[in-house]
């Protein structure tokens, strides 16, 4: 098997507006990709045609190897899926929960063990859900959409509303089921710079159309270096940079401060030719091009996405 999931020309219209336009996407076992996109540019709603929620307007899916149409309703045997929050018998246990749902799939009871304990939720499994924590729901979550040893996870938005250590326990065990269980994980963001860590691969779609791919490794080898320089005098400086040192890669991107994406210079011999022509520095950072930056640019910065 080339590939998990293959859209071709994916797309979903709602009188006659498009939320998602020719979308072509694949993804490969074992990978952990990054669907990312401002709110609103179409995720959720790809996700929603991917697993036959919504009917698409346009495009081909497959699954497996096979178009999702003939493979019938088993092929949902094989994926698990998370759309927004996860839901819960709220006055049940942990360990009631995923009883109920390991009785509805046929699963053993040992396996609810084996998943409270892989997400960490051993010590809580008799505590009523509604009690829980939104991190620990989320964990809640997981355990139960991994009951049935799925192939692909597909999960959107996993992270949204927690705090910084429920987004690193998320992340840890998103590798963690990735490495041990094998599992294909495509993962829905608009927070970057968290997907970054975790990611194989990563496209980008904005406003309903697919504009970048690619893997992260690739990414931060290509990525561009840049320094960023605040001074006294920001147009004098470009001037002077450009004059002794032949710098033309250089740009005011906000009131004194320079973006200098020319590195045939270093920072010390930069800051050293401003200070004795007279230029104040007063901060100066080396930085490497994120996956925002990236963003930014492909999709012309901050407009609104609504």
């Amino acid at each position: 098997m080339t590939h998990i999931l293959q859209v071709s020309k994916l797309g979903k219209q709602y009188g006659e507006r498009w939320a998602v336009k020719d979308l072509n996407l694949t993804i490969y076992p074992g990978e952990i990709y990054g669907f990312l996109g401002r709110n609103g540019a179409g995720k959720t709603t790809t996700i929603r045609m991917i697993v036959g929620l919504i009917k698409p307007t346009t495009g081909d899916i497959e699954l497996f190897g096979q178009p999702r149409e003939q493979s019938g309703p088993a092929v949902f045997n094989r994926i698990a899926v998370t759309i927004e929050s996860p839901g819960f018998y709220p006055n049940l246990t942990a360990r009631e929960n995923l009883l109920y749902y390991a009785k509805v799939r046929n699963i053993s009871e040992p396996a609810v063990n084996d998943n409270l304990d892989l997400f960490g939720l051993t010590d809580a499994a008799d505590r009523i859900a509604k009690d829980f924590s939104l991190g620990m729901k989320q964990r809640l979550g997981l355990a139960r959409a991994m009951l049935h040893q799925p192939e692909l996870l597909i999960l959107d938005e996993p992270t949204n509303g927690l705090d910084p250590a429920g987004i690193k326990e998320i992340r840890e065990m998103l590798r963690r089921i990735n490495a041990e269980k094998n599992v294909t994980i495509m993962l829905s963001s608009h927070i970057l710079s968290e997907v970054e860590q975790v990611a194989t691969r990563v496209g980008f779609i904005h406003k309903g159309t697919f504009v970048d791919e690619f893997t992260l490794k690739d990414f931060h080898m290509e990525s561009e270096q840049y320094l960023q320089i605040k001074v006294s005098n920001a147009d004098q400086a470009r001037g002077i940079l450009n004059e002794k040192l032949g710098i033309t890669a250089c740009q005011v991107v906000q009131e004194g401060t320079l973006k200098i994406s020319d590195t045939r210079s270093d920072a010390g011999t930069i800051n050293r030719i401003l200070v004795e022509s007279g230029i104040e520095v007063s901060h100066l950072s080396v930085f490497k091009e994120t996956l925002e930056d990236r963003f930014m640019h492909l999709t012309g910065g901050m407009e609104d996405d609504s």
